[in-house]
């Protein structure tokens, strides 16, 4: 969702700089790894997305702050 606001140019077959990239499902590789470029999702411990665990309020707020920074 957030690479899709932020209006990003996606990369087809992309593989993640997170160190779990192989449980990212392809069809969002492209969008995490745009949005880890830009600094908005950084992982956690280990390097890892851990794709399958849901997300913090915390974790939530701090992404959609940093999209507000890119996007003003």
């Amino acid at each position: 969702m957030i690479a899709r606001v932020l209006k990003l140019p996606l990369k087809a077959n992309t593989v993640t700089g997170f160190a779990d990239d192989q449980a990212i499902p392809q069809w969002a590789k492209s969008s995490v790894e745009a949005i880890r470029g830009l600094g908005i999702a950084s992982g956690k411990e280990g390097n890892k997305f851990v794709p399958n665990v849901t997300a913090t309020r915390a974790e939530a707020a701090t992404i959609v702050l940093r999209m507000l920074e890119i996007l003003k």
